[in-house]
């Protein structure tokens, strides 16, 4: 389960990175920990208007859904979805897959590892904490809003080397694959080469210490690239 990422980018930073403008620029507020088990927003390019860069709360309702998110997500937790896993007859992923594709903008997420009978967390981000892209499917509910999953799938041999208790990754694209992924030309069969073979990132890992989740004071100080590094050189937990 993932269910926390990290976005400490710039606006700038993200439109120039996917060529794409912000539909709300105003309510963009970059944050170093996005904890999912909580109502929250992600940035996301759509299959619907990939040139914006849309808010959508992190947590897929089904479509048309009228009623509270903390209700539906403690019966059934949509943070994450195997793409392997998918039940296309479900009505909450039903056609999301087909029609409904996004990209799921970050510059990090969070791992843990078990060692001497203790979870330790892990960091996970490129060099120099460079954006990219979780791929992900969104409904629209009933008062306009979007919402999200995080698509997941098996490890594969080059993220063996990132501290994770499941066998499970993110799915994440290289950026010459956004365009094939968001294209609505596209249906899940023409992806299916996409998802088994995409081309792997070359990810970085830091330990952390478990109070970096809980400490007000540190997320508060941590509102882009620079702050972050230097406050994860601190509480890195070696």
């Amino acid at each position: 389960m993932f269910y926390k990422l990290s976005n400490t980018l710039e606006l700038k930073t993200i439109e120039n990175e996917l060529d794409a403008t912000f539909r709300f620029p105003n309510l963009y507020e970059p944050k170093a920990i996005i904890n999912g088990q909580f109502e929250s927003n992600l940035c996301v390019l759509t299959s619907a208007n990939p040139k914006h860069i849309d808010l959508a709360i992190w947590g897929l309702l089904p479509e048309n859904y009228d009623d509270d998110w903390e209700r539906f997500q403690n019966l059934t937790n949509t943070l994450n979805t195997h793409v392997e896993d998918v039940n296309l007859n479900n009505e909450i992923y039903s056609n999301a897959l087909d029609e409904r594709r996004c990209l799921i903008i970050v510059n990090g997420f969070f791992t843990s590892k078990l060692y001497k009978g203790k979870l330790y967390p892990h960091h996970i981000h490129l060099e120099n904490h460079k954006p990219f892209c979780i791929a992900g499917i969104f409904n629209k509910i009933n008062d306009g809003f979007l919402t999200c999953s995080i698509l997941i799938t098996k490890s594969r041999a080059e993220f063996a080397k990132i501290p994770n208790l499941g066998q499970s990754k993110p799915l994440i694209f290289k950026k010459q694959d956004y365009q094939r992924w968001l294209s609505e030309d596209n249906k899940l069969r023409d992806l299916k080469a996409l998802i088994n073979d995409h081309e792997g990132h070359n990810f970085l890992s830091h330990p952390i210490k478990e109070d970096f989740y809980n400490d007000s004071k540190i997320y508060e100080r941590i509102t882009n690239s620079e702050d972050y590094k230097s406050i994860m050189k601190i509480y890195r937990n070696y």
